[in-house]
């Protein structure tokens, strides 16, 4: 019987296998740098168990990847410890061929800068230790990373005006989070477009979604909600891309949305 793949840890094992390949290590070698045997670390590559944090010391040390892989192992990690939705979205986000975004309220998880993001947890996670306020931003600044590397997906994210023009945290904490979408939107990691505050169509205003399309399977929809998100097919799909095909429309083109977010972080100097 096949062993059965570990979803969490699949961008791990990849990731080791790349910098197995990257120092011109056989599985062999390997095993022998780290005193971890050849079946061992072949499991950890392709996924099927999640490694001891003791074979980070040793993988760490032979790789010189200055905590890098310790973060992605911890990223695995939580993600093995989340709930079930967590890790179906997950999954599927490291599927898609393209993602695109609606957010009426707050700039996309994966677009959020460290100070960004640890605004918007500190205040919906009151209950929580600096500690994990720390682990949770650390995680969501590597994502697109992650995503990137993984099977970089074509990006489109449509923001309601309001998210560029309204204040988290302090104006040097939203100048950077704006400086941060306008450069990701010029080097072409995602197409950013604004939808003016005067736009006489609210079918986004029930809250923000994202669309997942793939090469091989049908679209799927991930709804968020206050404890987490679900992801949908189906009529919800049908309903949300008509919805999205009008936020589109709507939309001001991309020269003018890099104005408006320009225009946007003028006002906070």
């Amino acid at each position: 019987m096949p062993e059965k793949t570990l979803s969490a840890w699949v961008t791990f094992g990849k990731e080791l296998r790349r910098l197995r390949d990257r120092r011109g290590l056989t599985l062999d070698q390997a095993a022998e740098a780290t005193g971890y045997g050849v079946s061992t670390i072949s499991k950890y590559e392709n996924a099927y168990r999640a490694p001891k944090r003791d074979f980070l010391n040793e993988a760490e040390a032979l790789f010189s990847t200055n905590g890098d892989l310790l973060r992605r192992w911890a990223e695995a990690k939580r993600a093995e410890e989340d709930p079930d939705w967590h890790r179906k979205i997950v999954t599927a986000e490291e599927q898609a061929s393209g993602i695109q975004i609606w957010n009426p309220a707050l700039v996309p998880g994966m677009f959020q800068t460290p100070d960004y993001a640890r605004q918007i947890f500190r205040d919906g996670r009151p209950l929580d230790t600096s500690e994990e306020i720390d682990r949770l931003v650390e995680l969501r600044a590597s994502r697109l990373d992650a995503l990137r590397e993984m099977n970089n997906p074509r990006l489109v994210a449509i923001l309601a005006e309001a998210v560029v023009r309204a204040r988290v945290g302090s104006p040097a904490v939203m100048k950077e989070q704006l400086e941060h979408l306008l450069a990701l939107d010029s080097a072409g990691v995602v197409r950013i477009l604004i939808l003016p505050a005067d736009t006489p169509y609210y079918g986004g205003a029930a809250g923000p979604f994202r669309l997942l399309s793939f090469k091989e399977r049908e679209t799927l929809v991930e709804v968020e909600h206050a404890s987490g998100g679900e992801l949908l097919g189906g009529d919800t799909v049908t309903r949300l891309l008509a919805v999205y095909g009008e936020l589109q429309t709507w939309a001001l083109p991309p020269v003018a949305s890099h104005d408006v977010i320009s225009r946007a972080m003028g006002g906070l100097e």
